[in-house]
This record gives C-alpha cells, sequence and structure tokens, in this order.
C-alpha cells in the first residue's frame, strides 16, 4: 500500500500557504475599509463593544482562573486522544471496565486504550464545565459572555475588522468583553461544548441502541461529521485565542487570567502562564500510552498487546 504521509505533507503545506495568502489578504481589505469614509463612519457608531447589563461583575476571578486551566488542561488530551483515534492507530492495549459502580445490566464492553483515555479525560473536561457553568450562573458572571441586544452584532464586525487591521478595539476586559469575545466565547461555552458531549455520547459505547438512526440527526456519519467539526473549532479556537492574548497587551491579559488583577505593568502573570505551559509540556510526555495502561490497569481490567512485528527489511 503507497505511504500517505508524503501527500498529507504536501496537502498541509498547501493548506498553510493559502491560509497565509488568504490572512494577508484580510489584512489589506480591512485596513483599506477602515480608512475608507464609509469604513471609519461605521467603526465611529460601532466602536466594537456593548456594555453589559447593571450589576454584572467585572474580573476574573479565582474560580475562573482554574477552571481555565483545567479546560484547556484536559482539552489538550482530548484532542491528542481524538487525533490518535483518527488515526486508527493501532492500541497497545484494550480495557475492559469492572462491572461495579455503576453495575449495569449487560457487561462492560471492551475499549482500544485510546477510545478508553478519551472517555476518561472527556469526563473530567465534562466535570470540569459543569462546575463552570454553574459558577457563571451563581456568579451573574454569564452576562459577561452571553449577548443580551442585537447591537452586540454590528459591534462584533466592527471588533473583526479591527482585529483584521492589526489595530485592536479598546482593552476593556476587566470590565466587559468585546462584542466579538462575546460571540465566541458564549458559542464556545453554550453551542460548542454541549455539541461535542451531544455527538460525543452518540458516538460512545453507552449510547443505546434503539436510539441509534442510519440517517439524520442520531446516525453515525452525521455525530462523526458534527463531533469532528468541533474538534477543528476548539483548535482553531485555541490557537486564535492564544495568539490574542499574547498579541494585545500580554502582560495585562495573562495578570487578569492567572492572578486576577489588572494590571500592566507586573510580569507574574507571564511567569505563572510559563509555569502552566511547563506543567502542560511534562504531563504531555509523562502520560503517553504506556503510562494510560498503568492508570487502567487501577481501576480497569487490561489486556496488553504483543508489539508489533518490524517490517523486513528487503534485501
Amino acid at each position: 500500500m503507497p505511504d500517505a504521509r508524503p501527500r498529507n505533507r504536501r496537502a498541509l503545506v498547501v493548506a498553510v500557504v493559502v491560509a497565509v495568502l488568504v490572512l494577508a489578504a484580510s489584512i489589506l481589505i480591512a485596513r483599506w475599509w477602515r480608512d475608507s469614509t464609509t469604513g471609519a463612519a461605521f467603526i465611529a457608531e460601532f466602536p466594537g463593544s456593548v456594555a453589559p447589563p447593571p450589576g454584572t461583575p467585572e474580573g476574573f476571578p479565582a474560580w475562573l482562573s482554574w477552571t481555565h486551566f483545567l479546560n484547556g488542561f484536559f482539552l489538550l488530551f482530548i484532542v491528542s486522544s481524538a487525533l490518535h483515534l483518527r488515526s486508527k492507530a493501532r492500541p497497545i492495549a484494550f480495557v475492559t471496565r469492572r462491572n461495579r459502580l455503576p453495575r449495569t445490566a449487560n457487561p462492560p464492553k471492551r475499549l482500544g486504550l485510546h477510545t478508553w483515555w478519551h472517555l476518561v479525560v472527556v469526563a473530567l473536561w465534562i466535570a470540569t464545565g459543569l462546575v463552570y457553568v454553574a459558577l457563571l450562573l451563581v456568579t451573574g458572571h454569564w452576562a459577561r459572555i452571553v449577548p443580551t441586544e442585537w447591537s452586540v452584532v454590528p459591534n462584533a464586525i466592527s471588533a473583526g475588522v479591527q482585529y483584521l487591521s492589526l489595530n485592536w478595539p479598546a482593552h476593556t476586559s476587566w470590565a466587559y468583553y468585546n462584542s466579538l469575545q462575546v460571540l465566541f466565547y458564549g458559542a464556545t461555552v453554550f453551542v460548542a461544548a454541549p455539541l461535542a458531549l451531544a455527538t460525543g455520547l452518540r458516538l460512545s459505547p453507552v449510547w443505546p441502541e434503539k436510539w441509534m438512526r442510519t440517517r439524520g440527526a442520531l446516525s453515525d456519519a452525521w455525530a462523526r461529521q458534527t463531533h469532528s467539526l468541533v474538534l477543528w473549532f476548539y483548535l482553531a479556537f485555541t490557537v486564535v485565542h492564544v495568539g490574542l492574548v499574547l498579541l494585545t497587551g500580554a502582560r495585562r491579559n495573562l495578570n487578569a487570567m492567572y492572578l486576577g488583577i489588572d494590571d500592566g505593568e507586573s510580569w507574574l502573570g507571564a511567569i505563572v502562564f510559563g509555569v502552566s505551559v511547563v506543567v502542560m509540556a511534562l504531563a504531555w510526555v509523562l502520560l503517553r500510552p504506556p503510562a494510560q495502561v498503568a492508570i487502567a490497569e487501577r481501576v480497569a481490567d487490561v489486556r496488553r498487546m504483543p508489539a508489533a512485528p518490524a517490517t523486513e527489511k528487503p534485501r
């Protein structure tokens, strides 16, 4: 069978080149339109932000910082395990849940290691997300990421043009996000996350067979396609989010997100951010499949697979 990797690498290079060219063209168009009479008038009328309802809390409490970090931490392993599953890589072990708690009438299904690990980190991500959403609702911070009036749409367009023109919109994140942030943060929390959960459940072994369909929203094909789209959305969102955090006032943004202080001078938030990146990198190295097998053996029955035979070199 011909090796598809060179073809995939070429496709990736072409995609990157096209993306760079599209971004460059978008920047030029945004700068031209912003300097035009029409563009300048539009941005003057819609500066890019809409103040939230009165009484909306400001700042970034500690629980927000911790859940933000944990969401990113678990998302790292969700994506890595998902990519393993997409590659159809041969797992080094199979895992069978011990039928104790919860005890089910049917015996637990045997899962490949990548599938089992994916479900474990998804469960931790969901638990973190539930805590985050509950605190959003209880504290009133939900109003910071949920649009409350229609003017958020033209203001989001204005903020997007300002970002593309490389002349950033006004920095008001400590008090409230700009309209583009509101739309994307709200969609990530209240649309993408539930969609990822729903389609993931449809594809998981726990989904009842009687609820499966061959077509429509409950079909295997629809769930896989939608789940894949959500995965790429999260990847793109993470890249853009981190990039803008670092480009639009890194010290102020990192101090707010990691320390809960509105300070554009201190380097402490950047140091904490650096430590968090090191922690994630170490976890990435340490929690490789052999470590996942060791974890699985503590809570489930594990069958290790023999190593794949090495391909004989032609003489």
